[in-house]
């Protein structure tokens, strides 16, 4: 009987789903006994989010582990920071696309004159 070998990264995707179970009972256990009071429901929206997202991250896993090859890194995390200054700021929207399409198109252009 042979076995695979498991990538190294494989408990962190148990760890995941093992979240996200909580999360959702925690979740079902607040809906079942905290019925309709602000508190509980909050609390209990606020696990059920939580355990969703946890769900679709554990759904994407083995996907998030190949790099995309024509996005590079530093657009990711200029990404990453644009989406918190909207999320702050909504009205920078109108700055901040723009800016991360001309990082964007400045970083593929440099990418391919090293080709």
């Amino acid at each position: 009987m042979s076995t695979s070998p498991k990538h190294p990264n494989d408990y962190r995707r148990t760890m995941i789903l093992l979240l996200s179970i909580l999360f959702l009972a925690i979740f079902g256990i607040m809906i079942w006994y905290g019925g309709r009071q602000g508190s509980y429901k909050m609390l209990a929206n606020a696990t059920g989010r939580i355990g969703l997202v946890l769900a679709a991250l554990w759904i994407a896993w083995p996907s998030l582990q190949r790099p995309i090859r024509w996005l590079p890194p530093s657009i990711a995390v200029a990404g990453v920071i644009a989406l918190g200054v909207v999320a702050a700021q909504p009205r920078l929207v109108l700055v901040a696309v723009p800016a991360l399409c001309t990082l964007l198109a400045l970083t593929t252009f440099v990418r391919s004159m090293k080709r």
